[in-house]
């Protein structure tokens, strides 16, 4: 396997090439979305061609400049001849564009998950970083983009969601110091906070109504979880795609160390989000196929909902008492 890249690989990289497609993860996230403009911004800047495509559709709650820049497009993606550039995860969690991603002539990966090099004839990981958006600006340094309004609204968005808030244990020194930097510029941090943490549709709050009144735990608490079937969104008209952020509300019990929610996205794929205040969940998603960081993580499996449920809250009970991973069938 290739070694790891330098971030200043990555810059010379960028400048040698002149046509890109920037990609994300599939349901992207504040952090996502940020990598994808900043990344584009920068480099449209520089003179470069520059697309931006997604599998999943942009959360409609978000207002940010550029943000109708990003092309949607399920299926049927071919990237042709363009340098594709995968931010904030690996080629295969692209979503429904993967195979296209992954068949890239030439291929760049930029991510701060905890995981190995992964594919790419570029790549660039650093878990250390407090979130993805934070080595865009520094690689957007490197290649001396000159920051605008568009780019600091974008990068700020990321750090913000990925800290949530700047409440998470990634928050430090250099995250405020770069939010600080960013802030020099003409942007809005309260509109931007209420936008990612409390801007919900009508049908998403009497659907979490549902969700907490069905709330499970054990353990004394330490463990919670809740279950949201593909019925139940469809019964209150949210869409399952932009509620990953339920996790957040079933954390919010004092007494808990892990919290889980199983999402039923589609009939029969169910998306799992889970949070830890020490526990090493990120270990127990790559466990059950999925990935992420130590204290936030999730995975997507094929299945009946309260089979799937059930299966994965042992694991978890067992992993809370004993710190070990029992076996997992998928």
């Amino acid at each position: 396997m290739k070694a790891m890249n330098s971030l200043q690989e990555v810059a010379d990289y960028l400048v040698d090439q002149d046509d890109f497609i920037v990609v994300g993860h599939e349901n992207p996230d504040p952090d996502c979305l940020g990598s994808m403009l900043g990344l584009y911004f920068g480099l449209t800047q520089l003179g470069k061609g520059c697309r931006v495509v997604s599998g999943d559709p942009v959360p409609q709650d978000l207002s940010w400049p550029g943000l109708d820049v990003i092309e949607h497009i399920p299926t049927g993606f071919s990237a042709g001849t363009s340098c594709v550039i995968v931010v904030d995860c690996e080629p295969e969690r692209t979503g429904s564009i993967s195979e296209g991603v992954k068949s890239a002539q030439k291929l760049v990966n930029i991510d701060h998950h905890q995981r190995g090099r992964g594919s790419g004839d570029i790549v660039y990981v650093n878990p250390a970083e407090a979130a993805t958006v934070i080595i865009i600006y520094r690689l957007l340094r490197l290649l001396e983009v000159a920051f605008d309004d568009s780019i600091a609204t974008a990068l700020y968005g990321g750090i913000l969601g990925d800290t949530g808030g700047f409440r998470h244990a990634n928050t430090n020194s250099e995250v405020l110091f770069i939010a600080g930097e960013l802030l020099k510029f003409d942007i809005n941090p309260s509109a931007l906070a209420r936008e990612i943490f409390s801007s919900q549709p009508l049908e998403f709050l009497k659907l979490l109504g549902a969700a907490l009144s069905d709330l499970q735990t054990a353990q004394g608490g330490q463990l919670v979880w809740m279950e949201v079937s593909y019925e139940q969104f469809q019964a209150f008209g949210a869409d399952p795609k932009m509620s990953d952020h339920l996790v957040s509300f079933a954390r919010m019990l004092d007494t808990a160390e892990i919290a889980i929610v199983f999402r039923e996205t589609s009939p029969g794929e169910i998306r799992i989000g889970l949070r830890a205040n020490h526990l090493d969940v990120g270990s127990l998603a790559r466990h059950i196929g999925g990935g992420g960081h130590k204290l936030a993580s999730g995975a997507t499996i094929k299945g009946e909902l309260h089979e799937v449920s059930a299966r994965v809250v042992q694991i978890a009970e067992h992993f809370l008492l004993t710190g070990e991973l029992n076996e997992w069938h998928r």
